[in-house]
């Protein structure tokens, strides 16, 4: 997350992630806090921690920025060199953990539930992965630090649509999909004359909707099914 100069407008973002985490928090209050934190599971705990303290990162390091405080955004950054890495695990690892236990009457529905859970852990490390390397490029990277918190809009809000709308799972995908999608337009309509750094939310947006597309498919997918096969024998959890 180091940043060199000022982004452009970019560091105003702070804001929404906080909202965000606002919304995660009372999202997973039912299946989570208000379940009892002792019946989770460790895959669970590890999991909700490391994305809490990710969310954290996006909401203080734009805010450090638009405070001019570099020395601290630096160090901060260098703890994402760790941070990430852990964030993608935990990913991974959880999924493991639930397709490993599903049961014979879930299970076609926890193999749509891995897709999700892989193609987020995938363009989280790709986003992160590109903001490292344009980490010098204050206008890019900041922009790809960005599009790692936008790959939390789905679980949160899928969440949420979990206790409120009681239609298959599947279907909440075309909701979250298209909020997350929607966020991407708003920010490539807010930033159109800027001339620096313009091109990372349209790129990510083709991105994100080029995995999204194969969600509403892999169920019925001899390929993906033996993916997920494959994957649940993997004794990881």
């Amino acid at each position: 997350m180091q940043i060199l100069s000022r982004p452009v407008e970019i560091a105003r973002i702070w804001p929404f992630f906080l909202a965000l985490l606002v919304i995660a928090i009372l999202a997973f209050w039912p299946s989570y806090f208000g379940a009892g934190l002792l019946s989770q599971v460790g895959y669970t705990h590890f999991h909700a921690v490391v994305a809490t303290i990710w969310m954290g990162m996006l909401i203080v390091q734009p805010w450090l920025i638009r405070k001019d405080n570099y020395t601290l955004h630096r160090k901060i950054g260098k703890a994402s060199y760790v941070v990430a890495p852990v964030m993608t695990t935990s990913f991974v690892l959880l999924a493991n953990y639930r397709i490993r236990i599903a049961t014979a009457e879930n299970y076609q529905i926890q193999t749509f539930i891995l897709y999700l859970q892989v193609f987020l852990a995938v363009l989280f490390a790709l986003s992160y992965i590109l903001a490292v390397v344009y980490r010098d490029r204050t206008e890019i990277h900041a922009r790809f630090m960005v599009c790692t918190g936008l790959t939390l809009i789905d679980p949160v809000f899928a969440r949420i649509l979990l206790f409120t709308m009681p239609v298959p799972i599947e279907y909440h995908q075309f909701l979250t999909f298209g909020l997350t999608d929607i966020l991407f337009l708003i920010l490539i309509f807010s930033e159109r004359k800027n001339r620096v750094g313009r091109w990372v939310f349209p790129a990510m947006l083709v991105v994100f909707v080029a995995l999204q597309i194969p969600a509403f498919f892999v169920m019925n997918s001899p390929t993906w099914q033996a993916f997920a096969a494959w994957f649940r024998s993997i004794p990881l959890t």
